[in-house]
């Protein structure tokens, strides 16, 4: 049986999904929550809810070790949180193993960014983005 350990998950972001995506280097960790929503089926008389899946959507998170990044897919993935009229068009991979065959995909909507920085630390900015669309999974 193969376990995957985080050390095999990488991401790949293009901040318009033209088909430039790029690894993005010093990724910490990353994570993401795939939801389905439910709807009731109910009908009078009924004496237990019954349900379907609905829309499917999501949300996630990338910590990126901050390194003064001067250009890139890495840099655009920092500072898309600041960008307005934003169309929600930037496209993420979320690699699960080496290989490349184990991901979810889909185009995001990055919806914030904390930067801190402690004495003496590596910075570590956490990026979080919600899915705009199909979010695609191969696991």
């Amino acid at each position: 049986m193969a376990f995957y350990r985080g050390q095999q998950g990488t991401v790949f972001f293009d901040k318009d999904a033209e088909g430039g995506k790029s690894e993005l280097a010093a990724i910490r960790s990353w994570s993401a929550s795939i939801t389905k929503e439910s709807i009731g089926t109910d009908v009078h008389g009924d004496s237990s809810h019954s349900f379907i899946g609905g829309m499917i959507g999501g949300t996630g998170s990338c910590e990126v070790f901050y390194d003064a990044p001067s250009a890139g897919d890495k840099l655009d993935f920092l500072k898309e949180v600041v960008v307005t009229n934003d169309a929600g068009n930037a496209f993420i991979e979320l690699y699960l193993d080496e290989a490349g065959g184990k991901k979810i995909t889909g185009s995001i909507l990055v919806t914030g960014a904390e930067y801190g920085a402690n004495v003496g630390e590596i910075e570590v900015v956490t990026v979080n983005f919600t899915f705009n669309g199909e979010v695609t999974m191969s696991v």
